[in-house]
């Protein structure tokens, strides 16, 4: 399970260096193949193949045209591509995406149990302030058992 969250660089080709902690704990992949994304432009999403070929399937359950499956699948599409780690452990970050989410220069890479989100770092801190955990947020957790 990945869990925590680390600073990394986008270098001058667009490519994120997965911070080595992370490297470890994902999944294996064949070929080192992930697929990098967004399901609303804010941030970069990267999933290891068997975790997005999960989310895929989902697309192909019904009911498949309803409006909210429909708008993410294409979110997901616009912004996505499959890429490959490279041996240093660079992975590219989409064009699109990169405009859109301000990613580049310094980034905050955080973990997402089974994927990895990618946040201009600006953008993350701004949202965490903007948005705290309320004492509503903390009781409907405790409901679920956190």
């Amino acid at each position: 399970m990945l869990c925590g969250s680390y600073t990394a660089k986008i270098d001058e080709k667009f490519r994120l260096k997965i911070p080595a902690k992370f490297r470890r704990e994902l999944p294996e992949t064949e070929d080192n193949n992930f697929y990098v994304t967004s399901d609303d432009g804010k941030c970069a999403q990267i999933y290891p193949i068997p975790v997005w070929e999960r989310i895929a399937q989902k697309f192909q359950e019904p009911p498949r045209m309803d409006p909210a499956k429909i708008k993410l699948q294409k979110f997901t599409s616009y912004y996505g591509i499959l890429t490959q780690m490279d041996p240093q452990g660079r992975i590219l970050i989409p064009q699109a995406l990169r405009e859109d989410a301000q990613i580049y220069g310094d980034v905050v890479v955080m973990a997402k149990n089974d994927h990895l989100e990618v946040w201009n770092s600006e953008t993350i801190r701004t949202s965490l302030k903007e948005d705290p955990m309320t004492n509503a947020d903390r009781e409907r957790l405790a409901e679920q058992g956190f």
